[in-house]
């Protein structure tokens, strides 16, 4: 009789184990196999088709191993393009870091209307870039243009914001800050709330205030929102590509091409589909890679 009892008990033991262990698998099951259709597929795709040179005409693909590669590494062209990507990251991620804590600051410090502002100073971010992209190639524009209208009134310019060599990379930095320091004060917004009200009432009894306290309390507070902003600004640095096409269109002379616009170059204009693939892996590397440092950041972070 007991043997006869222990043999359902043992079953529904076994079965609870059961549903326990395909509990999660069923839950996260449809986001993995969305990750597996537009990203895992797509990466060894892209680096298959990296090694051959495929026509548009139907005709079979054409095995060439690793000489993509080798040409977008001997490529002046490509060359140009990466150093464009590094300049413009250099020029966009300090500056948007620290515009985007200043703002945070700004709305931190106001007791009234924070809700508005901060509304207000998020529309960059909301904003279609496409568009944006076409009222700032107005602003800039050397005929006509919102700023030599400006410069006008005082007998200075007109300046050729986007036509300079010298200015056209350096105007579209300054694009990139304004939209990556408003997704960097949200950021920022979201680490002063993690912040405990005692250690901002110890600092007032202290008599710390203004930029004492935020080099030496609240910058190695916000460290981790620093560290998140920082690679998530370098990504998008790295695949700038909308106000480059809408504003520029690479130029003048490759000088404000980058390395995404010459993907899409190279893909939709030359059709040069494996050396676009070649290019493109490229890129996921390095965007790979700085998520890499961002995750040994954080790691290093949570150690200190």
């Amino acid at each position: 009789m007991s043997v006869a009892r222990r043999a359902p008990a043992a079953g529904r033991t076994s079965l609870a184990a059961l549903s326990e262990r395909l509990t999660p698998w069923l839950l996260i099951g449809p986001a993995l196999g969305l990750l597996i259709l537009f990203v895992a597929i797509p990466v060894v795709l892209s680096f298959v088709a990296s090694l051959y040179q495929i026509p548009l005409t139907g005709l079979q693909w054409k095995f060439v191993g690793l000489a993509n590669y080798a040409e977008a590494f001997a490529d002046a062209g490509v060359r140009q393009a990466l150093w464009n990507t590094v300049l413009y990251s250099a020029m966009t991620i300090v500056p948007g870091i620290l515009l985007g804590l200043g703002l945070a600051l700004l709305i931190e410090s106001f007791s009234r209307g924070r809700a508005v502002l901060r509304t207000l100073l998020f529309l960059p971010v909301t904003a279609n870039l496409v568009a944006m992209a076409i009222v700032f190639q107005w602003i800039f524009g050397v005929r006509g243009g919102f700023i030599n209208e400006l410069l006008a009134l005082v007998g200075l310019g007109p300046v050729n914001f986007l036509g300079s060599g010298t200015t056209a990379l350096p105007t579209l930095a300054a694009v990139g800050i304004w939209r990556y320091s408003a997704f960097n004060m949200v950021i920022y917004l979201a680490g002063l709330t993690t912040i405990p009200r005692a250690i901002h009432e110890a600092a007032a009894i202290d008599g710390i205030r203004g930029l004492t306290k935020v080099r030496k309390i609240l910058w190695p507070l916000l460290r981790p929102s620093t560290i998140f902003v920082t690679v998530i600004t370098f990504i998008q640095s790295v695949q700038v590509f909308e106000t480059v096409s809408v504003m520029t269109g690479g130029g003048p002379l490759g000088k404000t091409q980058t390395l995404l616009f010459a993907i899409w170059q190279q893909g939709f204009w030359f059709f040069r589909l494996g050396y676009a693939s070649a290019l493109s892996f490229i890129l996921l590397l390095v965007t790979v890679i700085a998520g890499l440092i961002r995750r040994r950041a954080i790691s290093s972070t949570d150690v200190v």
